[in-house]
């Protein structure tokens, strides 16, 4: 196990801003009573900055100031138009319309920042490959594309459901990950829980709680990973610090953790660096490596800001599972049986 001892680095954070910036003055991490760098409390990811960058961005990095301004002025009113009140003579939706959550959405909150990383506005989390995207293998095939392509339905059985429908995980194998919306167009219903996490350290293990599913992650200090003897949804992590950094890899994912946002086999690996850089931020480093699904590791980057003292993590419990679950699988026998038409 590696110990840090407080070693300086030479960025900080403002923490209005949520910018990793050069700054002349050194920022010296605290150290837990155990003498590792304190990453404990409660963070959050505040920016609308996609996982993956748009295509027609190519392989820009990111945006100049004037571009990422004009980016938050228009999510700014979209959040206006997302809290006004509806109006109650509105007419019904068209038929196959959509409906959305904005009925729903008055108490959350939705992102308008451009996540700015040592002083660049990024287009995107992923940093590497150079076009900020998923290298996905050709012709590669989950869990669930395997089962279909063996005959079974997609209602043939709740195993044949994604985890997220289930409510069995928050639907993706990364903190944070999981970003409704997109860079520029909003969310209608908010979505605070997805971007909120708290990290608690003690002597021999790490915790990292996520607030979407109310998913904990009790990881191991050790500098060695483990044969475990059995798959778990959100993997086996064994962690170490390096420097101001904690290093966390984690595997044996169980392959039906695969969603639409990242998918997966088996084969999934993740290797996570958290930095202190700030009393009020933290820098997510990730990479994914997956051979069965990508062609190449990915690296992204997220900027975490400190949670406004004001705030706290609540329990949060998924419902969909228990109600609606039931109800489309018995819908499924009784169109098999001709009863629906």
């Amino acid at each position: 196990m590696t110990l840090c001892r407080g070693i300086v680095i030479t960025v900080i954070v403002s923490a209005c801003s949520g910018v990793l910036a050069q700054q002349s003055d050194p920022y010296v991490v605290p150290l837990t009573e155990h003498g590792y760098p304190d990453l404990q409390g409660l963070w959050t990811n505040p920016s609308q900055t996609p996982l993956e960058r748009p295509v027609h961005l190519g392989t820009t990095q990111g945006y100049s100031e004037a571009q990422a301004q004009s980016l938050v002025d228009r999510a700014q009113i979209l959040d206006r138009a997302r809290v006004a009140a509806l109006d109650p003579h509105r007419s019904a939706p068209a038929t196959g319309g959509i409906i959305d959550q904005q009925a729903d959405g008055n108490y959350e909150i939705m992102p308008t920042e451009i996540a700015r990383v040592r002083g660049e506005y990024r287009t995107s989390f992923i940093i590497d490959p150079e076009n900020g995207r998923m290298p996905i293998l050709p012709g590669s095939r989950d869990i669930y594309a395997e089962w279909r392509e063996q005959g079974f339905g997609r209602f043939d059985g709740p195993e044949m459901r994604g985890v997220l429908e289930r409510c069995l995980s928050p639907g993706t194998q990364v903190p944070l990950l999981g970003v409704f919306g997109g860079v520029g167009t909003g969310n209608p219903g908010g979505d605070n829980p997805v971007r909120n996490l708290q990290i608690v350290q003690n002597e021999n293990y790490v915790v990292i709680l996520g607030e979407y599913f109310s998913m904990v992650r009790i990881i191991r200090l050790s500098d060695e990973t483990t044969n475990y003897p059995g798959d778990k949804w959100m993997g086996d992590s064994v962690a170490y610090y390096e420097g101001n950094s904690l290093m966390v890899h984690s595997n044996n994912f169980r392959p039906e953790q695969s969603t639409g946002i990242l998918r997966s086999s088996g084969a999934f690996e993740l290797s996570e660096e958290y930095t202190r850089v700030s009393s009020n931020e933290l820098l997510l480093r990730y990479t994914v490596i997956d051979k069965n699904m990508y062609s190449e590791p990915f690296t992204a980057e997220i900027p975490l800001r400190r949670m406004d003292p004001k705030n706290k993590l609540y329990e949060y419990a998924c419902h969909e599972g228990n109600y609606s679950l039931p109800a489309m699988l018995r819908a499924a026998r009784m169109e098999e049986q001709g009863l629906l038409k």
